[in-house]
């Protein structure tokens, strides 16, 4: 998955050039906007300042290009992850925006080790090899739409 992301200065276009997965896209405000598989051959566009990601399905690689409209320097903000603008941000003031501590808010930002491109979902209802639990998807893009 390419973790989730705003363009505050451009649109983004994108081709899957092979493979298929899914574009998930939220309005600014948090509420979900689409869910949508793609497949080689799709186009899709993402407004600038909805917050997006591309998700592989599990089937196989997920291939694509993009490229933004703006003549300036269009730098992602990524929401998650080891580059996530929520590292720059971290303080009491932004905590207390999410309503947390700010020592569970800092480890919670923290938390997540790789930076642009994250581990796919573990399948709901499968067992983890060799553990022996129950795994539940991580909620990115979900959570965000209901909050």
């Amino acid at each position: 998955m390419l973790a989730p992301h705003v363009n505050p200065r451009a649109t983004e276009y994108g081709v899957v050039l092979g493979g298929e997965g899914t574009v998930q896209v939220v309005f600014p405000n948090g509420s979900l906007a689409m869910s949508a598989a793609v497949r080689e051959g799709d186009v899709f566009w993402i407004p600038r300042y909805f917050p997006f990601c591309q998700v592989a399905s599990r089937g196989g690689p997920f291939e694509f290009f993009g490229f933004t409209t703006s003549a300036r320097r269009n730098r992602p903000q990524f929401l998650v992850g080891a580059a996530s603008v929520l590292r720059t941000m971290l303080g009491p003031e932004v905590a207390a925006g999410f309503g947390a501590h700010e020592k569970d808010f800092r480890e919670l930002v923290r938390a997540q080790e790789a930076a642009l491109i994250l581990p796919s979902f573990p399948e709901t209802g499968k067992r983890e090899k060799g553990r022996g639990k129950k795994e539940e998807p991580p909620l990115v893009i979900e959570q965000m739409a209901k909050e």
